[in-house]
Parts: structure tokens; sequence; C-alpha cells
């Protein structure tokens, strides 16, 4: 069962008991699926060293950027340390990188 959202005292969160780790390899596209269904609501929390050029992209494939070009880009964000979106249980998260980071997901359930 996924950690329920809920912030108590001073701001804190609970730890999460859903989530993942990942270790990017260069320019190869890794991908997670969030678990549950499509009803199931999550804060998806993302961490990441300072520096770390991650992509990252919902329900699509996450891609590097081309040298001196705009490309336009559909839920695809730089990720950044700290980082929190909203995800459902089924959406597919796909990270790319030109290095080796690491990358951790941590998911806390929505509380209607």
């Amino acid at each position: 069962m996924a950690t329920r959202y809920h912030m108590n005292f001073d701001g804190c969160i609970p730890f999460s008991d859903t989530g993942a780790n990942i270790l990017l390899s260069a320019a190869a596209e890794t991908t997670w699926t969030v678990p549950g269904a499509s009803k199931d609501k999550y804060r998806a929390s993302f961490g990441c060293a300072t520096g770390s050029q991650i992509w990252v992209s919902l329900n699509g494939t996450a891609t590097v950027p081309i040298v001196d070009t705009a490309t336009d880009t559909y839920n695809q964000e730089f990720l950044m340390p700290g980082m929190c979106r909203y995800v459902k249980g089924g959406d597919v998260l796909s990270f790319i990188s030109t290095g080796t980071p690491q990358v951790g997901v941590s998911l806390l359930q929505y509380e209607a």
C-alpha cells in the first residue's frame, strides 16, 4: 500500500514506501511505470544531484536536446533536484541523460 500524502507538524511529510531508484547510463532511455490504477493519484518527488543533466517525460519518450535547436516538447521537463509533479497509477516516466546520474522517485498517494 502506498504512503498517503498528508502534511503534518511543520510542513513535514512521511517517508514513502513506494518509489524507484534509477542509475542512468549515458544516452539510454530508462522507464518506470507508476504502480496502481489510473484512479490512484500521487505526488512524485524527484531526487538527483545538483548539476545532473536529466530529462524526464510523462507517458512519452524522453529525449536529449539537439545542439543549437529549439525543439517542441510535450510533457517533458528538465529534472531539477526536489522537483515534484502529480502522476497517476499506470503513468510511465521516461528518463534520459548524457551522463550517468542517479535518480530517485518517491511517491506519496493523494488523499481526496
